[in-house]
């Protein structure tokens, strides 16, 4: 569950203190990642200039440079030039499974609308990378069928429905504080997720 706005600016604040004392700490920078991930989402700014400074920091944590990507074209920068598109692809083999698949999410959301066919094409390649994650298959899913390819949709419907480790509604919902890799699991991975959506999507693969 989400902090108390003051509480938030207390955690941030604490968290950007740690990081100018020890600059070169992991554990700092997770601590302020995941504090300003805690929040809503006209923030997610700072937290991504912040993954990327990380990334800088510590190379061989290619998660941190595939979630600043996720943030940054999700909610910052939903439209990205071709130079920069042939950047994020230059990156990809020095990436591990679960960053690739993150970024080829991240493709195909900024391909979604202008160029479907390079939508379907980054989910497929997400899939291929990284198959734990529901998400990938519920897009895939709704892709098709929106696209007339009804039974196919279903079934990458199915398959991603097989892959959700757990469902809430508002009276269940955890009580834990948002951090990076929570974020991934449930915003981007759809592990865990509402049962209304759930069971939207439960009905779609009938």
């Amino acid at each position: 569950m989400a902090q108390s706005p003051k509480k938030l600016y207390l955690a941030i604040r604490a968290a950007r203190e740690l990081v100018r004392e020890y600059p070169d700490e992991f554990i700092a920078w997770t601590t302020l990642i995941s504090a300003e991930m805690d929040t809503s989402e006209e923030d997610y700014e700072s937290a991504s200039k912040h993954l990327f400074e990380a990334f800088d920091k510590f190379p061989e944590h290619s998660i941190f440079f595939a979630l600043g990507i996720y943030l940054e074209s999700t909610f910052v920068y939903p439209v990205y030039d071709e130079t920069k598109i042939e950047e994020i692809k230059s990156m990809l083999n020095k990436m591990d499974a679960k960053s690739k698949g993150i970024l080829y999410y991240s493709m195909a959301k900024l391909h979604e609308f202008e160029y479907p066919e390079q939508y379907e094409s980054y989910l497929l390649k997400a899939i291929a990378e990284y198959p734990e994650f529901p998400r990938y298959y519920l897009c895939l899913g709704r892709y098709y069928i929106s696209n007339e390819s009804i039974e196919k949709g279903k079934q990458y419907v199915r398959e991603g429905l097989l892959r959700v480790k757990e469902c809430f509604n508002e009276a269940s919902l955890p009580d834990y504080e948002i951090s990076l890799y929570s974020f991934i699991d449930e915003e981007i991975g759809g592990l865990y997720m509402f049962d209304e959506f759930y069971k939207e999507y439960k009905e779609m693969s009938l």
